[in-house]
């Protein structure tokens, strides 16, 4: 080796001692920091065990609302499948130990689609009561922001299930604009356009707690054709929403070639007739259609059609019209030509959905062309043209169905036992004279006399023409129904004589709900009359249904044959009545000889009253006028003739012309003792009035059109006394809301026994009668108790009339309180979970035994350590505050594991708090972790953050942990699942140690010994390499 070379080998040699050994100094002084940052992490933990053994705590304030169960615990709700509802002061959990508030029973009200979870805001924060929007608030649309009762728009807000009401109300009603247009009745169900008759199919769907309605419509336009089945349904037989057409008229039908013997009607000298060739709605055009006339509805619940279980089989009529022949074998076989004439014959379709859609049925399974389940072979009118509108009704004492279908003037009854095949049974015949008119819509209803065990069976028609109102309307009989299926009178004069369901003009082809789930009888009926239904001219609707009318069947000597079937509008009109009015103090008065005006003035109300007499001062008719004009000249009239003993709806003064008798009054006899309660429901262009209680009823379209009265408000109202004096008691008014836009309200109420609020209120709008969900809550330190819902609707269903809900709770007297013990580790040691109890009470306040708890967790008294189930490591650092300082959630963390000891990421945890690193002050971040259970473990770390200033400040930066590493402790539960738990701890030690081992003090020893190691290592490693140098 050269010089040179030996000269740069020894400065090599040099300065490689020096790096070792400056490298070894930095080893050995990161040895020693190590040892010194676990040592005094591990003497905080352990100050802070010594602080949870004598009961000191962090600063946590809570209130009197929310119950404390020991000194050392701070109430936190539990997890709840419930809104958790937060009392009137939050409080923060401590890091030591805690105890969980249990998870209150939820008292459900009602089970819906639409259940709200939202939370609801403390009543410290905001006024509820400010933000009740009234029941005629608009409902926004999706788009729109609405402020809450907590100030902040929805739109920040989960969706509440009045979010969801809002959004619901999304129908052909509210996506346009009509319902509001002249003559459209508010409270009366018309479609949105086009003409509807007959109502069909009425029933009720327990599955979906709808009632649906289906209708004779025309999709095509605003006059009588393209007959089909429209739909609606409702929550409570007023408020409707209109559905897609049910059952279309049938397409395609293919070629017939059938005969049948006409006895009566147009065909009935021609002997057997031919009817052969492709069928026809438009008389002339084969276009292979049959119309879908009127019908009735069955839920087959026991699924006796072989159809399917619950499946809604609709009966109908179809009608066509094709190529009539006789069948003499005459024009080359074919016969001699008579016409294009009518047919009609009776069909079957079924729906699985609910009565959303149908298939039809046919025995030969096309459906595409089905054949009819009652053809016009099994005709026993004896007229092919008239042999419509089936009704289908259950006879459960003789377990039997019967479908009766008028034919001309007589009703003919064929009987089942599965629904599908039918045999003639019997038929009813006209006895009293109503000329040519024809009977439509038959209907058997079995009713329970009222208050007895007797059923009798009513038998309801509609007559075409030839009525009591010289028009179309309808009439009843009572009866019995025999096992063979034969309807018979109650008497001989039954038939004679006919009574009439309601002697207005306007109540036509009425037919009872099927499948009422509370067993009241509901008829709906068309509100219009065949004699002059042209006469509406409304647009681009015509017609409308009447209100639904719950009948009974009462005993009454002055009827025909001692029974009296009555008719009073269905309960649930109340959900779209307005308070009352009248004040008490003016519903009771005296009229003489005067019209008196009531001070109130609308179109869409009920008005009720009793009006009572002498006989010294007897008057000759008392009532109502109704729908006044402003000048006075025009009126509906609703009133009691004495004189004749007739209750009247007199329409000469509303301007329509071709008013003159006998149309100008329509009236009913009742038998009225010296006084009579009048009750009326008035509508755009509807009059339905009642006398006691339903004891008669006259229904009545009227049309005060501005081209005959002129451009001027009719809505006054006047009750009145001719010649004579009468008392006038119990007067009432009830505006009525529109079925098509109205809103209701719901107000959720939580108070304690005292009636105190204890969590804000709770605020649900909807369409009126749309379902609501309400449920109580779980609120931390309250237990449920009771609810008090006098004053909301029975069925959960929105009303006009706003609506309350109160909860009441007590206060919580649960606790679980724990304590920590050391015990000496060997063969003789046991521990069990009683040692580490010091109490527990469940929500009444009554001592809980262990054996009343779960506990989590398990103590090896064998092995020494600290036991506990998971474990959360933290620590304590001081910031400067900067433009370019940093901070995130993970610099505090130390470690995380859960009960097997796995390590936890920081996606396991829920990090609250944050911290400015832009303004001087104290930060504290709370890390959580939930384990499956359910069980949650909660500890906090502090950031300081300084101003550059104060950089002079001992910095602490991994000085503090919030705890050492152990598990947090075993935790208990109580009974039913509630988590009530506080953490304890047990620390098992070897023999003869009367401390907790001090983990830190074995690092930091360790530490000093390993540095002392490599310190010698390196003094001799330098000694030998200048041995080295001084050779070479």
């Amino acid at each position: 080796m050269e010089m040179d070379e030996k000269k740069h080998y020894k400065m090599y040699k040099s300065k490689s001692v020096w790096v070792f050994a400056c490298l070894s100094t930095c080893l050995i002084v990161s040895f020693f920091n190590d040892g010194q940052n676990v040592s005094a992490a591990t003497s905080a933990s352990s100050t802070q065990i010594s602080q949870t053994n004598t009961g000191s705590q962090p600063n946590n304030e809570t209130t009197g609302e929310t119950a404390q169960s020991s000194v050392n615990s701070t109430a936190t709700a539990s997890s709840s499948s419930v809104a958790d509802l937060p009392s009137s002061s939050d409080s923060k959990s401590s890091i030591g130990s805690t105890i969980s508030q249990p998870a209150v029973d939820k008292k459900e009200t009602s089970k819906s689609d639409t259940a709200d979870n939202d939370l609801i805001k403390s009543v410290t924060t905001s006024d509820s009561d400010k933000a009740l929007p009234t029941s005629k608030t608009t409902l926004p649309t999706s788009n729109e922001q609405v402020q809450s009762s907590v100030g902040q728009s929805q739109t920040d807000q989960p969706a509440s299930s009045a979010t969801i009401a809002t959004n619901a109300v999304t129908s052909d009603v509210s996506q346009n604009e009509q319902y509001n247009e002249p003559y459209r009745n508010q409270y009366h169900y018309s479609s949105s356009q086009n003409w509807i008759n007959d109502p069909n199919g009425l029933f009720y769907d327990s599955k979906t707690g709808l009632y649906n309605l289906y209708y004779q419509y025309n999709p095509e336009g605003n006059q009588w054709g393209n007959m089909s089945w429209g739909h609606a349904v409702s929550k409570d037989l007023i408020n409707w929403t209109q559905e897609d057409v049910a059952i279309p008229m049938l397409q395609n039908q293919g070629w017939e070639d059938f005969t049948y013997t006409n006895t009566t009607g147009s065909l009935k000298d021609k002997g057997e007739v031919r009817y052969v060739g492709v069928p026809t709605t438009n008389w002339g055009d084969a276009d292979g259609k049959k119309a879908i006339f009127s019908g009735s509805i069955v839920v087959d619940t026991n699924n006796v059609s072989g159809l399917g279980k619950d499946a809604i089989l609709a009966f109908y009529t179809a009608d066509y019209q094709i190529a009539t022949r006789k069948n003499d074998g005459a024009e080359d076989g074919w016969g001699t030509w008579i016409g294009l004439t009518e047919i009609q014959e009776q069909h079957l379709a079924y729906s699985l959905d609910g009565g959303k859609t149908f298939i039809q049925y046919s025995k030969d399974g096309n459906a595409a062309n089905p054949q009819a389940i009652i053809p016009t072979s099994m005709n026993q009118g004896g007229d092919a043209a008239n042999f419509r509108d089936p009704s289908v009704v259950y006879d459960a004492v003789n377990k039997q169905y019967y479908l009766t279908v008028v034919s001309g003037q007589q009703a003919l009854i064929y009987k089942s036992s599965n629904l599908l095949d039918w045999t003639y049974a019997s038929k009813i015949e006209r006895e009293n004279d109503v000329g040519n008119g024809v009977w439509e819509c038959p209907s058997l209803v079995p009713m329970k006399v009222a208050g007895t065990n007797e059923t009798k069976w009513v038998f309801c028609i509609s007559v075409q023409q030839g009525a009591h109102a010289t028009g179309s309307g309808m009439q009843y009989y009572v009866g019995n129904m025999t096992a063979d299926g034969t309807w018979v009178p109650e008497s001989s004069k039954t038939l004679q004589n006919p009574m009439t369901m309601d002697s207005g003009e306007d109540f036509y082809a009425g037919i009872p709900f099927s499948n009422m789930p509370d067993g009241r009888t509901v008829m709906l009926a068309w509100q219009s009359n065949w004699s002059y239904v042209d006469e509406a001219k409304t647009s681009p609707w015509s017609g409308n249904m009447t209100l639904p009318r719950e009948l009974s069947l009462k005993k009454n000597a002055d009827t025909t044959d001692g029974y009296l079937l009555t008719n009073t509008v269905v309960k649930e009109i109340a959900n779209n009545e307005e308070a009352n009015v009248i004040n008490k103090a003016e519903s009771n008065f005296t009229v003489s000889r005067s019209d008196e005006q009531v001070q109130y003035e609308g179109k869409q109300y009920k008005i009720s009253a009793t009006f009572s007499w002498d006989e010294a001062d007897k008057p000759k008719s008392v009532g109502f006028k109704l729908r006044v004009s402003d000048d006075q000249k025009y009126d509906m009239i609703v009133g009691y003739d004495l004189t004749t003993g007739l209750l009247y709806v007199q329409r000469l003064n509303t301007g329509e012309p071709n008013m003159g008798a006998p149309r100008d009054k329509m009236n009913a006899t009742v038998n009225a003792d010296g006084s009579i309660t009048i009750t009326v429901y008035v509508d755009e262009t509807s009059i339905e009035a009642f006398a006691n209680d339903g004891e008669k009823s006259i229904t009545q379209n009227f049309f005060m059109r501005p081209e005959n009265i002129g451009d001027q408000a009719t809505t006054g109202v006047y009750v009145y006394s001719n010649d004579g004096t009468t008392k006038i008691s119990d007067l009432t008014i009830n505006p009525i809301t529109s079925i098509w836009n109205s809103t209701g309200q719901l107000t959720e109420k939580f108070v304690d026994e005292n009636g105190n609020t204890i969590a804000s209120d709770k605020i649900q709008t909807g369409r009126v009668g749309q379902s609501y969900t309400s449920e109580s809550a779980t609120i931390p330190g309250y237990v449920f108790v009771k609810e008090n819902t006098d004053h909301i609707n029975s069925n959960q269903l929105y009303t006009t009339q706003n609506q309350t809900i109160t909860y009441t709770y007590r206060a919580s007297q649960a606790s679980v309180v724990t304590k920590d013990t050391t015990l000496v580790a060997g063969p003789s040691a046991a521990w069990n979970a009683a040692d580490n109890l010091v109490g527990a009470t469940d929500a009444d306040g009554n001592a809980l035994a262990v054996s009343d708890l779960t506990v989590n967790g398990a103590v090896d008294p064998k092995t020494p350590g600290t036991y506990t189930v998971t474990d959360i490591v933290t620590k304590d650092t001081t910031m400067v505050a900067g433009p370019s300082a940093a901070w995130n959630a993970a610099n505090n963390l130390v470690s995380a594991t859960d009960a097997d000891g796995n390590a936890l990421a920081m996606s396991n945890l829920t990090v609250t708090g944050t911290v400015d690193l832009k303004t001087q002050g104290t930060y504290t971040v709370t890390y959580t972790y939930t384990d499956v259970a359910g069980n949650k473990i909660s500890k906090e770390a502090t950031v300081t953050v300084l101003t550059e200033k104060e950089t002079n400040i001992e910095d602490n930066t991994g000085s503090s942990i919030s705890n050492d590493r152990e598990n947090p402790p075993a935790s208990i539960t109580g009974k039913g699942g509630d988590d009530i738990h506080q953490n304890a701890k047990t620390t098992m030690t070897k023999k003869k140690t009367e401390t907790l081992p001090q983990a830190g003090n074995h690092v930091n020893e360790l530490a000093i010994v390993l540095g002392q190691m490599i310190l010698a290592i390196c003094v001799g490693g330098i000694l030998w390499l200048k041995r080295r140098v001084k050779r070479v």
